[in-house]
């Protein structure tokens, strides 16, 4: 499956992250999601898996399909969530 921009859009939203949080994740500049999203370009290889890792990571899960297809797996998303928590959790 090829990610595209539309599917990096959705998932962003379905995890509610704005498109600076998402570059500041996984080390890229704004502007390479903002053209990726909007059709003007497409990351490198590298960037583009770092991107389709980490929104992974955090619950996502890309389909084949017509249209985009991209949805939350709640659980994965949860443990994601409770792991982050622990990791900011003072000791």
């Amino acid at each position: 499956m090829k990610l595209t921009g539309a599917h990096v859009a959705a998932a962003r939203e379905l995890l509610r992250l704005s498109q600076s949080e998402l570059a500041k994740i996984v080390g890229v500049g704004v502007s390479t999601i903002v053209r990726f999203e909007n059709g003007v370009m497409e990351p490198h290889a590298s960037n583009l898996e770092k991107i389709q890792a980490e929104l992974e990571r955090r619950g996502i899960e890309f389909t084949s399909g017509d249209g985009v297809g991209v949805r939350l797996h709640y659980a994965k998303a949860a443990e994601f969530a409770r792991a982050e928590q622990q990791n900011d959790s003072p000791r």
